[in-house]
């Protein structure tokens, strides 16, 4: 407002100069447009003779002298007043008055009166001019930002010192630049007032939606400068964001199995600080909530323990898989939220059969067998290190070295098959006897699993199976016996030959 005020002045006694007869002020200019404290500019004067009438025509203008007012804040490097000399009709000529703008000038625009005397020759008539030039000095104020500590919490209070090492700032308003993750805690800005030297003010920070790390604070300035301009500066405070973890352990109380509905069984328990108003809500897109819901714990003393389920569906490979867990607490009054992954165990639908076959049949009382086991795994997934052994059994003896046989691997849908030598006892009772397998291995998420199948055997009396389980042996050596001494009798019966 001021600056248009001194323009309009000038302007209005430049075109009256302009209007009048004799010396004319064509225009003035001011160079460099702005300066600061300290600086150096020059006004530049274009001033010409202009006859009024045919009488005048010939006119010449002499003893031309620029008187140049004191002026607070600007210093003339030329002494006043400077001799110009004489103008002929209808002729110009450019004055130049250079100037010093005063280091404790106040910025703004300056006006400085500059007063032109001339005579007027031959009519000995005098005259003068005044120009009002305006000369903008140039004084923003020079901010800088520094905190009393560079790592900052999810929510934190830091005192924020800012520094002003160049003109007045006043009426200064301090707010968080629009889009940033940063923002003030209960207000969207703090009033600074009149920044001179130095001010520092308390900011309370809520840095809960910044990435933990190095970053920036984009602190937004506005403020009046010594010209009365408004302003706006945006400062950038850099940060370390150090997120306030839960001092919290998460842990799975039994595994869940893939491509199936389970119930998610976790327990949680607080080594740190008290937490009030604990939530978990899981929100893996793998390891799915049936319900979405949140699980609200309540408060979680120092050292306390509590376990909690969720109904899930696990769209998984088995494994060791970590799962996306949301918690929320608040601590000290305000709200805080950490995402956590936690490891879970997850295991395969494994599933192991077994099938029995013996040799001979049936299997009676007295007799020695072969037992084929074959094992086929009926899961989704490859199971590794199968092992299997035959439980020691009440009705017969096992005859293998060692009652383990390994086996490997098995795809799913494979199958590979362990012999046992038995030997029925002979004084079992004949009936049905239970017969069991203990299967081990190890699933695709690493956990080893033991299962035991049983099945029943049914054990006959001994005229219903071959003797000793020699496979037929005896009734074979019999009949060999008998066919050998058939074919001596009938060979020693031949009549033998008479020697000749």
């Amino acid at each position: 407002m001021k600056n248009g005020i001194f323009a309009f002045a000038a302007m209005v006694l430049l075109l009256a100069g302009m209007a009048s007869a004799g010396l004319s002020v064509d225009s003035y200019t001011v160079t460099p447009s702005s300066v600061s404290p300290g600086g150096q500019g020059t006004v530049q004067i274009v001033l010409r003779n202009v006859p009024t009438s045919t009488s005048t025509a010939n006119n010449t203008l002499d003893n031309i002298l620029v008187y140049l007012a004191t002026t607070p804040g600007i210093q003339y490097r030329v002494n006043s007043p400077v001799a110009v000399g004489s103008l002929s009709a209808n002729s110009y000529t450019t004055i130049s008055v250079p100037f010093l703008v005063l280091p404790d000038a106040k910025g703004g625009a300056l006006s400085t009166q500059i007063s032109i005397y001339y005579q007027e020759n031959p009519t000995a008539t005098s005259g003068n001019r005044l120009v009002l030039a305006t000369i903008t000095v140039s004084n923003p104020a020079i901010l800088s930002l520094s905190s009393d500590h560079q790592t900052v919490l999810s929510t934190d209070t830091i005192n924020l010192t800012i520094t002003n090492n160049g003109g007045a700032a006043t009426r200064a308003n301090l707010k968080i630049a629009d889009g940033s993750n940063f923002s003030f805690i209960g207000k969207t800005s703090v009033f600074l007032g009149d920044i001179n030297d130095t001010l520092t003010v308390p900011v309370q920070l809520d840095s809960r939606k910044v990435s933990e790390g190095l970053t920036s604070v984009p602190f937004v300035i506005s403020y009046i400068d010594e010209g009365g301009s408004s302003v706006t500066d945006t400062k950038y405070l850099t940060v370390a964001v150090k997120k306030e973890k839960a001092d919290v352990s998460f842990t799975q109380l039994e595994p869940i199995v893939t491509n199936k509905d389970n119930v998610l069984r976790m327990s949680v328990k607080n080594k740190g600080r008290a937490l009030s108003d604990f939530r978990v809500l899981l929100t893996d897109e793998n390891v799915q909530s049936k319900d979405n819901s949140q699980i609200t714990l309540g408060n979680l003393a120092t050292g306390a323990e509590k376990s909690f389920e969720i109904p899930v569906f696990v769209n998984e490979q088995p494994g060791i898989k970590s799962a996306t867990f949301d918690v929320k607490w608040v601590e000290d009054d305000v709200e805080k939220e950490e995402v956590f992954s936690i490891p879970l165990a997850i295991s395969s639908d494994a599933e192991v059969g077994i099938y029995l076959d013996a040799k001979p049949t049936p299997i009676a009382v007295g007799g020695d067998y072969t037992l084929s086991a074959t094992v086929s795994n009926l899961g989704s997934y490859k199971i590794a290190n199968v092992v299997v052994s035959l439980a020691d059994n009440s009705a017969f003896d096992i005859l293998n070295i060692q009652q383990e046989q390994y086996i490997g691997n098995l795809d799913n849908d494979a199958f590979s098959t362990v012999q046992y030598k038995i030997r029925v006892l002979a004084n079992v009772t004949p009936g049905q006897y239970p017969l069991v397998f203990k299967v081990r291995y190890k699933d695709q998420s690493g956990i080893w699993i033991d299962k035991n199948v049983s099945t029943v055997v049914s054990i006959r009396p001994l005229g219903d199976g071959q003797a000793k389980g020699d496979g037929g042996l005896g009734y074979i050596l019999a009949i060999v016996v008998i066919a050998g001494a058939a074919y001596w009798y009938f060979r020693m019966r031949k009549p033998k030959a008479i020697a000749k």
